[in-house]
This record gives C-alpha cells, sequence and structure tokens, in this order.
C-alpha cells in the first residue's frame, strides 16, 4: 500500500546527501561565503557560527525537513485513501490482491535518475545565481540544494513512470511474478 511514500521517504533524504556533499565538495569555499540568516543565527547558537560548513550544512538540513516531512505526510495521507478505495474500484474480490507490483526496471529508474541527477546538480549548483549569492548580498545557496534534491526526486519519479510504461502496454507481470507451469 505505501508504495510510492515508502520509496520517496527512503530515496529523498539519500538524495539530499548526495546533492550537500556534491555541492560541498565542488565549492569548498561556498560555505565561508554563507552568512547566516538572522532568525537562524539565533536557532543554531553562538557555537555553530563559527563553523562555517556546519552552519551550511545545519541551515540546509533545516530547509530541507519541513518540505520532506510535508510531502511525506501529503503522501501517506493519498496512500491511505487510495488504499481504501481499491476494493471500491476492483472488480475482484478482495481490492488489489492480484497487483502486478512495481516493476524493477521502474525502481532503478527512480533511484538511478534521482541519485545521477542529484550528483549533477550538487556540482552544477554554481552555475544558478553565481552559487546562491543574490543581488544585496542575500546567499540562498542552502534553498538551492534543497531544490536541487526535490528537483532530482521529481525527475527520477518521472522516468520511473517512462521506464513502466512498457510493462503497461504489453500487460507482462515483472519476473518475479510469473508464475510457471507445473
Amino acid at each position: 500500500m505505501f508504495r510510492t511514500s515508502r520509496a520517496f521517504l527512503l530515496v529523498a533524504p539519500a538524495v539530499f546527501g548526495v546533492t550537500l556533499i556534491a555541492f560541498l565538495v565542488s565549492h569548498p569555499k561556498a560555505p565561508d561565503a554563507f552568512a547566516a540568516y538572522p532568525f537562524m543565527s539565533d536557532a543554531l547558537g553562538p557555537w555553530v557560527l563559527r563553523h562555517p560548513v556546519l552552519r551550511f550544512v545545519l541551515t540546509s538540513l533545516v530547509f530541507f525537513l519541513a518540505p520532506y516531512f510535508l510531502a511525506g505526510l501529503l503522501l501517506i495521507l493519498s496512500e491511505l485513501g487510495l488504499g481504501a478505495a481499491a476494493p471500491l474500484w476492483s472488480r475482484r474480490k478482495g481490492g488489489r490482491k492480484g497487483d502486478a507490483g512495481i516493476p524493477p526496471e521502474s525502481r532503478w529508474a527512480f533511484v538511478g535518475v534521482s541519485v545521477a541527477l542529484a550528483a549533477w546538480a550538487g556540482v552544477s549548483l554554481h552555475r544558478v545565481a553565481h552559487g546562491g549569492e543574490l543581488p544585496g548580498g542575500v546567499n540562498v545557496a542552502p534553498l538551492f540544494v534543497v531544490a536541487a534534491s526535490f528537483g532530482a526526486v521529481g525527475a527520477g519519479l518521472a522516468v520511473a513512470l517512462l521506464a513502466a510504461v512498457p510493462r503497461a502496454l504489453l500487460g507482462g507481470a515483472p519476473p518475479s511474478r510469473v508464475r510457471r507451469a507445473p
């Protein structure tokens, strides 16, 4: 039942980590240029403000957690609604028990494309708004890291849907679910 939310909840933090690490490795001076936001300086404390990499990582993490939990909650609620409505739409007794499941090529496409795009986006973030430095001295690089993470997960989902199209059109079941004649 919780296929979509489980995939998102498992892959999104890893994709965020890959994007953050790729950005920090490819832009080692970016955390030094990042000044903490005034509302974050009080929340993080004075000891964090002295360590630029830790300050950058914690700020990025704070900006990641709110949309991550909100999207996860919405996905879980939609999966619950879909699970409750599936028996009403199904012609078979017992609901979705005859469901073939998610094809393995969709799973691999989702994870592979999400991680690959996250790494590419982390390395390429310096091309967007001069590395996150906007006019007026506002540095939004942590927000760009979070946006790149969610963009990579969205692109991975789109590629996973495209990878499932041939099997859906041909009506085949995943290889692990094919029943052999005795």
